[in-house]
């Protein structure tokens, strides 16, 4: 993020985490990552671009949508808009306030007519007054408790932004997750009724089977009870794979009419470059927004500690007064006056000691954050680099679990029909397969949702090449030299 010419410059292009680099570790909570991610040695650098990755055009254009329509990011978007604004406010504070007042007056005076009766009131004058004036305010921010509070909302409005460029990433994470629960759904769904399929052929096979009189009455209820219990598991899918979808277009920013149409789920990405811990404090803008958060509560401090000391106003005006417009305007009439005050407040209750030190706590509670921030990234990066081991590992043994269960299947049947097993055991292969592809179903699922978790942690943005613009509090360059932040690197 970059503040110039008036506006935020969120980069999304080859760093995820807008903002400056944050402070030392020793001023910053003690946080001290480790030099390389225990579940991974793969440290190069962090792709973007991650939901092309997916090779899912679908998926591009759901989260693009999302992107316009989502109401809780046009919450966070409005939350940025009120920062900026608070910011400028701020920044006003350092500059003289400048007012013009006008007006006019018009006096009647009645006159008692003694020549024909004292009670008599007789005629009077008018006499019309105009006046104008120009006053100044200007408070001198000789202890830099101004420049601070300004210093203090610029970099909160900084954090803002970085807190709605971490709704965008969490956003784009959510539709993501959500689109593969939805296609995972209607994968389950299409295994459900295939085995619907496959119990009422059995249900044929016994039927006749029964009235050859070959089996028993047990075994044609055993049947159909398999049949209708695989029939209420598919209604079960279809419900599910129903909610997804609603809970989807909710995301998108539409009405939850479960209208769209579902596809079957794509291949989980080649293993991605987890990057090094240490740049997890610079990437992440959730990690960023709380650094920021820390830099603004040191300046409001600041500011707060500067508020104890003599406030110096200078005030001064320009006022001309006359009984007509014409000398109203003539710079001959004017008069002047300046003046300077020193205000020194000798008694408040503790008033200003109290918010000193309510500034301080704050400021304490803003490094516990980034701390907290911080370390819980790093646990969201080991524990999803950890799982996308795992669960790759897992989704290989139920594949082999799977085709070995099919294939029993397949034999079971041929020696059902063949009268070597009975009915009993043909279920059991069955549900046996079933239970294996259901839950190879959901493995693949649990991975691409994993990495979308990795991605989320690592802070890879989600698009590449693009670049949000929102109006900026200020455009002069923070103290540091940075215009409100380091731009984000390739």
């Amino acid at each position: 993020m970059v503040l110039t010419g008036g506006w935020v410059v969120l980069t999304l292009s080859g760093c995820s985490g807008p903002g400056p680099k944050p402070a030392p570790a020793k001023d910053m909570g003690g946080v001290a990552p480790a030099d390389h991610w225990s579940a991974s040695n793969s440290s190069g650098e962090v792709a973007n671009g991650w939901v092309a990755d997916f090779r899912d055009p679908k998926l591009v254009l759901l989260v693009l949508e999302a992107l316009q329509g989502n109401p809780d990011l046009q919450a966070s978007s409005a939350r940025l808009e009120q920062s900026i604004a608070i910011a400028k406010q701020a920044g006003a504070a350092l500059y003289p306030t400048i007012g013009l007042n006008a007006g006019g007056t018009k006096t009647s005076y009645l006159e008692a007519n003694p020549a024909k009766n004292k009670n008599q009131i007789g005629t009077g004058s008018d006499y019309t007054q105009l006046g104008a004036g120009l006053t100044v305010s200007w408070e001198l921010d000789v202890w830099g408790k101004l420049s601070s509070a300004k210093q203090g909302a610029k970099l909160q409005a900084e954090a803002t932004a970085s807190d709605y460029a971490a709704a965008r990433q969490s956003l784009a994470a959510q539709v993501s997750k959500s689109w593969f629960l939805v296609q995972e759904a209607k994968m389950q769904k299409d295994l459900a009724d295939e085995f619907v399929k496959n119990y009422a052929a059995n249900l044929k096979i016994v039927q006749a089977q029964y009235n050859a009189g070959d089996v028993s009455r047990q075994d044609l209820d055993t049947s159909e009870a398999d049949l209708a219990n695989s029939q209420q598991s598919a209604q079960a899918a279809e419900t599910a794979l129903n909610t997804s979808i609603r809970s989807l277009e909710v995301l998108l920013g539409r009405y939850p009419g479960a209208e769209i149409q579902a596809t079957d789920m794509g291949t989980v990405p080649p293993p991605i470059p987890a990057g090094l811990p240490s740049q997890i404090l610079e990437r992440r803008p959730d990690v960023v927004a709380a650094e920021r958060q820390v830099a603004s509560a040191f300046q409001y401090s600041k500011s707060a500690s500067a508020a104890r000391l003599p406030q110096i106003d200078l005030t001064g005006g320009i006022n001309t007064m006359n009984n007509s417009f014409a000398a109203l305007v003539n710079p001959a009439s004017a008069a002047t006056n300046f003046g300077l005050n020193l205000f020194q407040p000798l008694f408040d209750a503790g008033l200003l000691q109290s918010q000193f030190e309510q500034a301080k706590g704050v400021q304490k509670e803003a490094v516990a954050n980034y701390k907290s921030t911080a370390f819980n990234a790093f646990k969201e990066v080991e524990v999803a680099l950890d799982n996308d081991i795992s669960l790759a590992r897992q989704e290989d043994s139920l594949a082999r679990a799977a085709k070995g269960y099919e294939g029993a299947r397949k034999i079971a049947e041929i020696r059902y029909k063949e009268g070597e097993i009975d009915l009993t055991s043909l279920l059991f292969v069955q549900r046996q397969e079933l239970q294996a592809k259901a839950a190879l179903i959901n493995a693949h699922g649990s991975r691409l949702t994993n990495r979308v978790d990795l991605h989320l942690a690592l802070g890879g943005n989600f698009e590449e090449g693009t670049i949000d613009l929102i109006p900026a509090p200020m455009a002069d360059n923070d103290s540091n030299g940075q215009a409100g932040g380091a731009t984000a690197k390739k």
